[in-house]
């Protein structure tokens, strides 16, 4: 079991069994996927991303998945998702996604930063690092909020969508992410 992770306004909890349909009644509308490179169909059935994501997420030492769902305070509706993938011991890959109706209230920049801290200051990593649509411009936002540095932009990466999608490249150093929380 992940620990829990808070913010001042969100718990952040690991995802569970349970939480499938909450999350495919966010993820599978256009105004979430059509932002990003996947299918629509990637999105249709929470149940069965839970459970791949309970057989592939790893164990103790041996984990390489954290993901977990965010949950306002005295709340028990999930608005967002967050996860943290190891690519090697010092290195992890950020993902993260609000609910439609709670977009622009500053949620998933609490999420992201608060992903970022467990990363660098409970599992260690050297750096982090994501993938964004350049459509993505909400997200491009809440990456550069938190520290994150655009390093470079991958042309036509990605077919999804019945097209060629071009996404950058952002990451951010334990370093840099500690240097930040010094100046907070």
């Amino acid at each position: 079991m992940l620990p829990q992770l808070e913010t001042p306004r969100l718990i952040l909890r690991e995802l569970c069994l349970e939480d499938g349909p909450a999350l495919q009644a966010f993820q599978s509308r256009q105004s979430y996927w059509s932002r990003q490179a996947m299918e629509p169909e990637d999105f249709k059935d929470g149940a069965e991303r839970v459970k791949h994501y309970l057989r592939y997420r790893g164990t103790s030492n041996e984990r390489w998945l954290y993901v977990y769902v965010g949950l306002l305070r005295g709340d028990s509706k999930i608005i967002g998702q967050a996860s943290l993938s190891r690519w090697s011991p010092a290195i992890a890959s950020i993902g993260f996604g609000i609910d439609g109706e709670h977009a622009g209230r500053g949620l998933a920049t609490e999420i992201a930063s608060r992903l970022l801290g467990f990363g660098f200051e409970e599992l260690k990593v050297h750096r982090i690092q994501a993938d964004v649509a350049l459509e993505n411009s909400a997200c491009i936002r809440v990456l550069e909020k938190v520290g994150m540095v655009r390093e470079g932009v991958a042309r036509d990466c990605i077919f999804a969508q019945g097209r060629w999608w071009t996404e950058a490249k952002y990451a951010i150093l334990e370093d840099e992410h500690r240097s930040r929380a010094v100046a907070a």
